[in-house]
């Protein structure tokens, strides 16, 4: 549910979604809340999320303008989470926002479960040079032929993530762009002073996840692992193909490492009633990303040795030949009807239809009807797709090869 939160001198818009243990994620400059949406979506249900955009960003407005710094973003997120009653989130930032983070949790000792800080340095004032300079091309020639003429030429994504998923970087040129100018050189110019807080780390002694991208030429590895070094009790997760925007280069590898990292510190996934209609869908990249999937029980929910979910196919909808060698699955037809394939059987499907698929057993489901088909299926024997195992095969596959 999208909120506007009024928090002194401004006003807060913020995507909250969930039940559960609250985490908040910061992003960083240029960005909004819903730079999150691919990490939120693999993280899973059981948690309320925060997502905000911060002073100066998105759909946020000020009611008084002020002057842009760690410590009037941590203010105002202060201010939010008091509205919202939130009491101790776990705070996830990248960017900017782990400084933000940082700095809250040194000026709200005990307020902080934890912290995620991603591509986060202690002295962001490291960037000077670079924030002036982009804070005068702006003024100079416009954010639309900066974003051409330089940003373009030099983006915070490695060359491997964007061979790799060119959309990502697609989805971040289009968040630049929707900034205010304005606001945008506001940002830089907050960056450039903006205060070292690497002499007040060891106040923080809340349990911190610093994940740092080998390839991040902004906030460098090297500052990751000494502002990591500087905390008390921290743990820290690297990737070697990856640069600033882990949170898009590297969504599936980001969220399993929170998700490690909050069952390593306690905080659990709220236990209740499941629904799918309540469950993200799963992402639109990958083998099933034009399908709609729900899965509602995995390891975001606590389980270690089955997973649960729902699955919609419109009408010729299919997805490619595959088996599992680790986990026996069952898929239960809910409506609609299809045609689920168990081996070299073709087997008609409706509500009510149960389908055993062993290990080791090519399938594939499609659906055949006006209204489509929705299942219901699950794995005995592991808990996600990497427990159980995923082999592609040929469609005409009817053994494993």
């Amino acid at each position: 549910m999208t909120q506007n939160v009024a928090a002194g001198t401004v006003d807060v818009r913020a995507e909250v979604v969930g039940e559960g243990p609250p985490i908040v994620f910061l992003h960083g400059l240029g960005l909004r809340g819903s730079y999150w949406e691919r990490v939120r979506a693999r993280l899973g249900s059981g948690y309320t999320t925060i997502l905000p955009d911060l002073r100066g960003a998105g759909e946020t407005r000020e009611t008084v303008r002020e002057e842009l710094s760690l410590r009037r973003w941590a203010d105002d997120l202060h201010g939010l989470l008091a509205v919202l009653e939130v009491e101790r989130p776990v705070i996830v930032g990248h960017s900017l926002g782990a400084a933000v983070a940082l700095k809250y949790a040194i000026e709200h000792p005990g307020s902080v479960r934890a912290l995620a800080l991603i591509g986060a340095d202690a002295t962001l004032s490291n960037l000077a040079e670079r924030m002036l300079a982009n804070a005068e091309r702006i003024e100079s020639m416009g954010m639309p032929a900066w974003v051409d003429e330089f940003w373009s030429k030099n983006p915070p994504l490695s060359a491997t993530s964007i061979e790799r998923d060119p959309g990502a970087l697609a989805e971040y040129r289009e968040l630049l762009l929707s900034n205010d100018p304005v606001d945008y050189v506001r940002w830089c110019r907050a960056i450039a002073t903006a205060e070292d807080l690497s002499g007040r780390l060891g106040e923080i002694q809340a349990p911190a996840l610093v994940l740092i991208g080998e390839a991040d030429d902004r906030t460098t590895p090297e500052h990751g692992r000494a502002l990591a070094a500087r905390l008390p009790d921290s743990r820290v997760v690297s990737f070697p193909d990856a640069g600033h925007t882990l949170p898009l280069e590297a969504a599936d590898e980001t969220a399993a490492a929170l998700r490690a990292f909050l069952r390593e510190i306690g905080v659990n996934p709220r236990v209740g009633v499941l629904r799918a209609d309540t469950t993200p869908r799963n992402p639109r990249e990958g083998p099933f990303g034009h399908l709609d999937v729900r899965w509602i029980v995995g390891p975001d929910t606590g389980a270690s040795l089955i997973s649960f979910g729902q699955s919609t196919y419109p009408k010729g909808a299919t997805h490619e030949n595959h088996y599992h060698p680790n986990a026996e699955e069952v898929v239960i037809g809910i409506s609609g009807r299809g045609v689920q394939i168990v081996g070299a059987d073709a087997l008609e499907i409706g509500p009510g239809d149960v389908c055993f698929i062993p290990r080791n057993t090519p399938h594939r489901v499609t659906g055949t009807s006006d209204e489509g088909l929705v299942i219901y299926w699950a794995f005995g024997g592991g808990a996600s797709i990497e427990q159980a195992g995923y082999v592609p095969l040929p469609d005409d596959a009817k053994e494993p090869l």
